[in-house]
């Protein structure tokens, strides 16, 4: 190691020229590296939830989930399977061998084995979600959108809304809570049935054949081909008003207005969403794989910066669970250790040895951080919370590690050693140690 140490010291410049083009390439690194809350680990797990409607636990586990297992049985790498079987819903969560060669390959045999199902109820119209477990796709932001105004016109904008939240780079996905579904109620009077003389069957048989889009076939001459498509859907929900349930040549059309009142409104609130106390429309915001959480969140906040300007008065937007201000703390956290390091450095080495050596100690602070930062995206790593932990953990010890190297080199210096004598020997006594 002695002609490795003398070679840099000999040739001081170069080392200049390494140290500065290491601290440029990671001050350019940390513009574009990504940052996120945790890094990227897949669980080795994998679950597959199938939706049964209307049936009971052991309806769905004969049905679904023990169709499914059975499939699975055939399935090599697999560790453990547990499935739960409720009303309405499958859920069976595969564990994956950790000492499996390919995980990917496991879980291609996993969806294999699952399409292989093909027999379960009619009810079944759903094919299984099958979803691979990791840290990769995860909420970074939730979006608000509060207003004392109808919830008619709230839902309006948050319609609106949403497809410009979709849009906005970096975002993968954005799940909606206290967006209710428009329903149109046909709410039918007894009494007027038992007026006319109409069952309930004959009501919904007639508005379902008058709210109706088909194709008919095709039309076939000489020169082209044109398809017939029945086009009957209504536009609007006050046309279920005039559908004719029974007429005769002699009496009156009974119509649906004459035996039922038409409401157009929303289902029932099963999740209430509220945003600094008040009712809202709220978004959580998932980010893509590859995106930067604190990019993303950015993003999102200059939307709404934008859109907060045509909003009517009296509603606004709100923000809540800001995962970025995790990662955004811990790089500050980074930057004070590494400042206050520098600091105390240069002013406890300038008073024991001299400026020089505590420059050169103090430059190991941001020489190895940017040195870190400019390799992790080689090895596919990326700035999250445990990698900031380290980093603060490191400072210390590069900060130890060169107060050795300096006053070692400071002591054969003063025992009259050329410098770069001293610099070799220096660093070759401590060298193992270190």
């Amino acid at each position: 190691m002695e002609k490795f140490f003398r070679f840099f010291a000999e040739r001081h410049l170069l080392a200049n020229l390494v140290t500065i083009m290491t601290v440029m390439l990671g001050i350019f690194a940390l513009t574009s590296i990504r940052r996120d809350i945790w890094p990227q680990v897949e669980y080795g797990m994998t679950m597959i939830t199938t939706r049964y409607p209307g049936a009971s636990p052991e309806d769905v586990e004969l049905n679904v989930t023990n169709k499914i297992e059975e499939e699975l049985k055939s399935v090599s790498g697999i560790e453990r399977i547990t499935s739960v079987s409720m009303e309405n819903i499958s859920v069976i969560t595969i564990v994956l061998d950790p000492d499996a060669d390919d995980q990917d390959e496991i879980n291609s045999d996993i969806d294999d084995a699952v399409g292989k199902v093909t027999d379960f109820p009619v009810e079944v119209t759903e094919t299984p979600s099958i979803v691979v477990v990791k840290t990769d796709v995860f909420p970074v932001v939730e979006v608000g959108l509060t207003g004392d105004i109808p919830y008619a016109e709230l839902r309006e904008l948050a319609r609106l809304f949403e497809k410009k939240l979709e849009n906005v780079e970096g975002v993968s996905s954005v799940r909606k809570y206290g967006y209710l579904s428009r329903e149109v109620h046909v709410e039918v009077s007894p009494t007027a049935q038992e007026k006319y003389q109409i069952p309930m069957r004959d009501i919904i048989a007639a508005i379902k054949s008058r709210n109706i889009r088909a194709t008919g076939g095709s039309f076939e001459s000489y020169t082209s081909e044109k398809n017939i498509v029945t086009l009957a859907q209504f536009d609007d929900p006050q046309q279920v008003e005039d559908v004719i349930v029974r007429t005769t040549f002699d009496g009156p059309a009974i119509r649906v207005k004459d035996l039922a009142i038409i409401e157009d409104g929303f289902e029932d609130e099963r999740v209430l969403s509220r945003m600094n106390g008040r009712p809202a429309i709220s978004f959580e915001v998932k980010k893509k794989e590859n995106a930067d959480a604190i990019r993303t969140v950015d993003a999102v906040r200059e939307l709404m910066e934008r859109e907060s300007i045509h909003l009517p008065d009296g509603v606004e937007f709100a923000l809540s669970n800001d995962f970025s201000t995790y990662v955004r703390k811990r790089l500050d956290v980074v930057q004070s250790n590494g400042l206050i390091g520098l600091a105390l450095v240069m002013l406890m080495l300038s008073i024991f040895l001299n400026l020089r050596s505590a420059f050169w100690v103090a430059m190991g602070i941001p020489v190895t951080l940017l040195g870190t930062i400019f390799l992790m995206p080689f090895f596919g790593s990326h700035l999250d919370s445990i990698a900031l932990a380290a980093m603060i953990i490191v400072i210390g010890i590069i900060v130890d590690d060169g107060i050795i190297i300096a006053e070692n080199i400071q002591r054969h210096r003063e025992a009259g050693a050329t410098p770069i004598q001293a610099a070799v020997d220096g660093i070759k006594e401590v060298f193992f140690p270190v």
